[in-house]
């Protein structure tokens, strides 16, 4: 009901087409990141389907996709994951993991954040090689810019 006032409470004398009603449902859940977490829903359901075929007539009980706790550690891995799929051009591989984490494609943690959250010393070489590729990242970028390619 509630996003049905919502919808409706600026418009109350102008009628939505079944398209537009469709689109703007759409549009509200992907916003809200319901849409993600029900196809996450799906694939989980699916795969489990596929696994473990009902052995009688009878309908399958639904399975629901457990809810996980959301800690720190787990975004910072999460996090990890999801910017080496990136990195490496698996769109696909990313939009799947991304719903089916919880983790939002725009929130990812940055690595200045992650080496900080897993405890990491500045003084150690694995720091120094992921702030100096950082670094190197930034120059060329500055690089790029300044020569106009």
């Amino acid at each position: 009901m509630l996003l049905e006032s919502h919808m409706f409470s600026s418009t109350k004398s102008k009628a939505f087409s079944s398209d537009e009603l469709r689109k703007r449902l759409y549009q509200t859940f992907k916003s809200k990141g319901v849409l993600d977490t029900l196809k996450a829903q799906l694939r989980n359901q699916l795969i489990q389907e596929l696994k473990h075929p009902p052995l009688t007539g009878q309908e399958p009980v639904p399975r629901l996709v457990p809810l996980k706790t959301d800690t720190l550690l787990a975004s910072a891995c999460n996090s990890i994951v999801a910017d080496h799929l990136q990195a490496s051009g698996y769109e696909y591989t990313l939009s799947v993991f991304c719903p089916e984490s919880g983790l939002n494609k725009d929130k990812v943690l940055k690595k200045d954040d992650l080496l900080q959250i897993l405890k990491i010393n500045p003084e150690s070489s694995l720091y120094k090689s992921v702030s100096v590729e950082k670094w190197n990242e930034c120059e060329q970028e500055q690089e790029l810019s300044i020569n106009g390619t």
